[in-house]
């Protein structure tokens, strides 16, 4: 039987080397300081490292002067193949149910840069997969922008 979740991934270049990317996005609990909107994210259970069960709790400005929110749960990380895996177990966001996602950075052709991707599956809610893969692509590229500034002053 086929999966009735929409699934994509969306990729971009980071200038700036695979290993700083890597340290700032690896921070579970940091993620407020390199995703767009982000105003904060905070430890709700699990070890003050990263690790596998722990649980975050994410706030973005939300239209209209409202904010929401999204609580993650850390499912796999992988520091060798510089990734990690993130599952939503509450929101108040519409259209965000069944969300899973991958967060991994690789190297890149040009020396110094690396490449950031993003995959995600989620309940299509009445959403293309054209339509998401356009979102999250703008997402991600505010993120590459944020990343090469925090790398910048490392």
């Amino acid at each position: 039987m086929a999966s009735s979740k929409l699934q994509g991934s969306v990729e971009t270049k980071v200038m700036a080397p695979l290993e700083v990317v890597w340290k700032i996005v690896s921070e579970f609990y940091e993620s407020h300081k390199w995703f767009p909107g982000m105003k904060s994210c905070e430890r709700v259970e699990g070890a003050p490292e990263k690790g596998v069960g722990s649980v975050r709790r994410c706030v973005t400005s939300g239209q209209e002067g409202s904010d929401s929110f999204g609580v993650e749960e850390l499912i796999a990380v992988d520091d060798s193949k510089h990734s990690y895996s993130y599952r939503l177990t509450d929101t108040n966001m519409q259209g965000f149910d069944g969300y899973q996602a991958t967060i991994k950075v690789s190297e890149a052709k040009e020396a110094g840069n690396c490449l950031l991707k993003w995959s995600f599956e989620l309940d299509p809610a009445g959403h293309s997969k054209e339509d998401t893969e356009a979102l999250f692509s703008s997402i991600l590229t505010a993120m590459a922008k944020n990343l090469e500034q925090l790398a910048s002053s490392q």
